[in-house]
């Protein structure tokens, strides 16, 4: 009776899992940045934070080589059973094995997702092993007084663990120092983006961004989906209608993610729907979306405030809403004669912090479906540069390439979720830094 009723059990559980949506953890590899995104408003499966949650690893598109290991650790994370699937891509990055589900770029992957995840379930596919040899990533054996790895009360490795280090304080202390890396998989920032960082509890003492995160690898990526507005702008005159379009909804795709680093998944799901639903013309439902956040207190109470980058620093950078977050009225289409004729003036607040950044965010996301409301059949009439979301880009030049030299000195000193908030609200994006250092890279797959 007891078996009977112990399967019977776990019939129900399996019946359960199967109802519920599947849990991933995906990758974004190069240009598929909102097609992963999208993926959140899919009801069959959840996006999920960790790969410790996950079924199912879901690599899309192209993965910069030298983060394949990396990738590798994320996949061997995920506990049993487990899957991979590749969504899109021109090659199975190694060392994963050839013969992992592929689905097309320009398909649905919910469906091969879901049905792989009832075969794990069921039983009739085998779980995938790990993909890394289980070593020590650090020597320890027999190191220490205790053979423990360890050197003392700090320092040392011990059970391959590397211990806190003592470091001033910024209270004038000397406390227990841990370094930290997070990247290149880290869900909130983009894929590709490593941040090196000393904590000291959780209170960054010391911040470093490698450098070269923002130029393409020798054997770059291709990305399967074809230029931006922005980047066919470079080149050649574009509706302004559809720019500013465009425009609205990258600013409505970052306001998604920063909302969901906030805890907010429901206005950020919100927010994700309104990027895919606004036309010309609906400034008013983005004024009203943003009087509601506005009584969450939002504002006031959940952005840190103050933290700015110094206008020594800023002037002339180009770096879009964080520049005229400043107060200054650095903006591209201002050189633009045909933005000139619709009478476009940028926003400009005096904040220079992360509430103005997202202020001024929210602003122009209504001011550019007014404008794209107003531009008719309209095209630009400057070519060689223009105003992305981010900022000012250029064929060899942009916005993030500029705007990472400052993220040490915007993050040092931080709490730790000030620090993932303000680093979030940058709205850093790899994919255009890399396009405009490389436009071949532009390439459709």
């Amino acid at each position: 009776m007891g078996l009977t009723s112990g399967l019977a059990g776990l019939a129900s559980l399996r019946g359960l899992a199967l109802a519920a949506p599947v849990p991933v953890f995906a990758v974004a590899g190069f240009g598929t940045r909102t097609a992963v995104q999208d993926l959140r408003l899919a009801r069959e499966i959840e996006l999920v934070d960790t790969p410790r949650a996950a079924a199912l690893l879901l690599i899309a598109g192209s993965i910069n080589p030298a983060h394949a290991e990396a990738l590798a650790r994320v996949h061997d994370q995920m506990p049993h059973p487990r899957a991979t699937v590749l969504w899109g891509g021109s090659a199975v990055p190694a060392p994963f094995s050839p013969e992992v589900t592929r689905v097309p770029w320009g398909e649905d992957p919910t469906p091969a997702a879901r049905e792989i995840f009832r075969s794990l379930l069921n039983g009739s596919r085998a779980t995938e092993p790990p993909l890394l040899p289980d070593v020590d990533p650090v020597e320890w054996r027999g190191v220490g007084p205790y053979g423990q790895g360890g050197s003392g009360m700090t320092g040392g490795t011990p059970y391959g663990r590397p211990m806190a280090e003592l470091a001033p304080d910024r209270d004038g202390l000397r406390l227990d120092a841990l370094p930290l890396e997070i990247g290149p998989f880290y869900p909130r920032l983009p894929a590709g983006l490593v941040v090196e960082m000393t904590l000291a509890g959780d209170v960054l003492i010391e911040v470093a961004v490698p450098a070269g995160l923002d130029r393409p690898p020798d054997e770059g990526p291709r990305r399967p989906i074809p230029a931006s507005p922005f980047e066919r702008a470079l080149t050649e005159p574009v509706r302004i209608a559809e720019l500013e379009l465009a425009r609205a909804r990258a600013h409505l795709r970052w306001l998604s993610d920063a909302l969901i680093n906030q805890g907010l998944v429901a206005l950020g799901t919100r927010a994700l729907r309104l990027a895919h639903d606004i036309g010309p013309g609906d400034a008013p439902r983005i004024r009203a979306f943003t009087r509601q956040l506005g009584r969450t207190g939002l504002f006031r109470w959940s952005l840190p405030h103050g933290q700015g980058v110094g206008a020594e620093r800023i002037a002339g950078a180009g770096l879009g809403p964080l520049s005229r977050a400043a107060g200054l009225a650095e903006d591209v289409r201002t050189e633009d004669p045909a933005y000139r004729a619709l009478g476009f003036r940028p926003v400009v607040m005096a904040g220079n912090d992360v509430p103005a950044w997202w202020r001024v965010r929210l602003a122009e996301t209504a001011e550019s479906l007014d404008l794209a409301a107003r531009a008719g059949e309209a095209d630009t009439a400057l070519v060689g540069r223009v105003e992305s979301p981010r900022g000012r880009l250029e064929p060899d030049d942009s916005p993030t390439a500029r705007a990472l030299p400052l993220v040490p000195e915007l993050l040092t000193g931080l709490e730790w979720g000030d620090a993932m908030t303000t680093l979030t609200s940058l709205d850093l994006d790899l994919d255009e830094s890399v396009t405009a250092a490389s436009p071949a890279l532009a390439a459709t797959a």
